[in-house]
């Protein structure tokens, strides 16, 4: 009874510390420091205001794409048990100034993670865009 209490408690201190970090853009670039991977990414801070409360859209559509979010991360050990890659995929289109870029920082600063912004002009070939 108490291991599964303290597995609790350590992914409520997980998801409390990730929360709590400054969040970074990385964006991957030919001239920048590798990543232990060995992969080129440079990473600047990411401070930008847009939550989900400051996005100007549907209130349903809204709240589907939290509770979306919030059950594909709660659900990281279905994936694992049955041998899923946990990732998860959203197509956002539209012409400049319809919200793509704050959709994308409400999401971030929704579920405390990081962006990846990845620079087509910087890959070459679908094995590299795969590798990074």
């Amino acid at each position: 009874m108490l291991e599964p209490y303290l597995d609790h408690i350590m992914d409520r201190a997980s998801d409390i510390r990730r929360r709590n970090q400054d969040r970074l853009l990385f964006t991957n670039s030919k001239g920048g420091s590798l990543d232990p991977r060995g992969h080129p990414w440079e990473s600047v801070p990411f401070k930008h205001p847009s939550t989900f409360d400051t996005l100007a859209l549907d209130p349903d559509r809204k709240r589907a794409i939290m509770d979306d979010l919030r059950d594909f991360v709660e659900g990281k050990s279905f994936y694992q048990r049955t041998g899923r890659a946990w990732k998860r995929g959203y197509l956002l289109y539209g012409p400049p100034g319809t919200g793509k870029s704050s959709m994308i920082a409400a999401m971030a600063n929704y579920l405390g993670y990081d962006i990846y912004d990845l620079e087509l002009t910087e890959v070459s070939t679908n094995s590299e865009l795969r590798s990074s």
